[in-house]
């Protein structure tokens, strides 16, 4: 069992917590960005088959941009359109399916030391933006035949293995990139 924190411990806490929400507020007053909105022709629907759920096909937004970075939608195992003989259901928000995902990011060869705050130690961090964004994710499948999850992990080490992977310059020098179910990790390169 943890130890009760004593008056002056949870005021302290209490203290930085209000630091470092004024250091935000006041970053986003200093800081002022202009709203981009997402323009709709940056994003296509896609059709991904359920490796849980036999003959299941469910209808994903995915951004153009991830997918044509990875070489098409077939490379992720996607489905430019339903096939014959069968049906989708739109994947919406709140949705409880659980999707397998790929997420990455382009890892720059010069580490960005991010300074000190008020709240925070610089730390440093070798992501950057690769023109317009530098975290990407996309649903991931296998477009033909059967399959079980044991063949998503093989496509995926195919894609993006240390040695010899296809798809290996999309994350740089220090990328990272995460096969996940949902929010949990399954394989990592």
């Amino acid at each position: 069992m943890a130890r009760r924190l004593s008056a002056a411990e949870l005021q302290a806490r209490a203290d930085k917590a209000k630091a470092r929400e004024a250091e935000r507020r006041q970053n986003l007053i200093s800081n002022p960005k202009a709203y981009k909105p997402q323009a709709a022709d940056d994003y296509d629907t896609a059709y991904y088959r359920d490796p849980l759920e036999a003959g299941l096909i469910l209808a994903v937004t995915v951004k153009k941009e991830a997918y044509t970075k990875l070489g098409g939608l077939t490379s992720v195992g996607l489905l430019a359109t339903v096939p014959e003989n069968a049906v989708s259901i739109p994947k919406v928000r709140g949705d409880k399916r659980k999707l397998i995902t790929v997420s990455w990011f382009f890892g720059d060869d010069t580490p960005i030391v991010v300074p000190a705050t008020a709240t925070r130690n610089r730390y440093v961090k070798f992501y950057d933006k690769n023109g317009n964004q530098s975290h990407y994710s996309i649903p991931f499948s296998v477009a033909t035949g059967a399959f079980t999850l044991s063949t998503i992990i093989t496509n995926f080490g195919t894609l993006f293995n240390k040695t010899n992977g296809t798809k290996r310059e999309v994350l740089g020098a220090h990328g990272e990139v995460f096969l996940k179910f949902g929010k949990e990790v399954i394989a990592r390169f």
